[in-house]
């Protein structure tokens, strides 16, 4: 079968010719109908040898891939609840199901697949799906109906990572209360619909790119800011519109130094910042640096129980999906327009 590897760090992925997979008796053989691209396939292609986070704890040589969906085509003995032909989306954060994590509803941090700052996933240090098929263990598919699974594929990572950050400080979000999304790319823009659909906080949006800004508005944002130069504008403008309060809880999806300095500038004491993005930045912490008593956690990845809510969430017309199709022929278009932020929409590559 046809399929998309990275061969070497530090190199553009290849086409290869790879053998068609064979389901063993747990396992769901599934006929690839869609899968997202995402920033971090980027990040993995660009690694030098031995660099952080990635070519330094996994080896190349994997299929790309990791928001995925599709069909089922054919299923070991063991699986008797899934029918030839249905449509379904896979979780692509692995877990081994007995460890510490895994057994208290921690799976993502799971130890049997965790890499140094990282773990193994579909697409990154493991096959993906960026194939015709993809084998999985039937623990890891989730149904979705009659739900199509061009449009569920960018769930599987955008949309379900965000909802799990989102569902750490959401306790937090009272009526009367405020959030801040930094960064309203593809994650930033099912975290707007997360809070508002969870809670009534009022909302500020954060971005560089006004018609980013414009699509927050759209899907629920209450206010918003561009932010510029070290962000400075941006967090005065937060602090006057929220009387000098600051705000409760804070999603960084960016990460660099100076979104972090912006979240520390206009959180407030108790509130929660929360880290998505990988970009590299680091905060500088400590009295008179962050609001007393607030709290600042790295979000990983997601559950399948979060997985599961998200798409019916989907499923139930609450949630706006924007993507932008490409044949699977088209990889390096589509990447290339990822790269160069040329995307109205998560990128999507359908197969036939």
């Amino acid at each position: 079968m046809k399929a998309y590897k990275l061969v070497q760090w530090g190199q553009p992925g290849q086409y290869v010719d790879v053998p068609k997979p064979e389901p063993g008796p747990g396992d769901v053989l599934i006929r690839m109908k869609a899968a997202g691209l995402c920033r971090s396939d980027l990040d993995m292609v660009d690694s030098k040898p031995g660099s952080a986070p990635y070519a330094n704890s996994l080896e190349p040589g994997y299929i790309l891939g990791h928001e995925n969906a599709g069909y089922v085509e054919q299923v070991g003995n063991a699986v008797t609840d899934l029918k030839i032909g249905e449509a379904v989306v896979v979780h692509h954060m692995r877990h081994c199901g007995n460890c510490e994590y895994c057994t208290d509803n921690a799976e993502q941090h799971c130890e049997a697949f965790k890499r140094n700052a990282i773990g193994m996933t579909r697409g990154c240090g493991m096959d993906g799906g960026l194939a015709e098929y993809l084998l999985v263990p039937r623990t890891e598919v989730i149904s979705i109906g009659d739900g199509d699974p061009v449009l569920y594929a960018p769930l599987t990572d955008a949309g379900v990572t965000a909802y799990h950050a989102i569902q750490t400080a959401v306790q937090r979000l009272k009526p009367g209360t405020s959030a801040a999304l930094i960064g309203i790319g593809g994650l930033g823009t099912y975290g707007v619909q997360f809070i508002k659909l969870l809670s009534s906080a009022r909302i500020f949006a954060i971005d560089n790119i006004p018609s980013r800004l414009q699509t927050a508005k759209e899907v629920g944002a209450d206010e918003v800011a561009v932010f510029e130069g070290d962000g400075t504008a941006a967090a005065e403008q937060i602090l006057s519109q929220t009387g000098g309060r600051g705000v409760d809880a804070i999603i960084d999806f960016v990460g660099t130094a100076g979104t972090l300095k912006l979240a520390a500038k206009i959180s407030r004491p108790r509130g929660r910042i929360v880290l998505v993005g990988m970009q590299g930045g680091t905060l500088e912490v400590g009295w008179g640096l962050l609001a007393t008593s607030c709290e600042f956690a790295i979000s990983l990845g997601s559950t399948r129980q979060d997985l599961r809510e998200v798409c019916d969430l989907a499923r139930s017309g609450k949630l706006r999906i924007d993507i932008e199709k490409f044949n699977f022929d088209e990889l390096d278009k589509a990447y290339d327009a990822l790269r160069t932020g040329k995307l109205t929409g998560r990128a999507v590559v359908v197969f036939p």
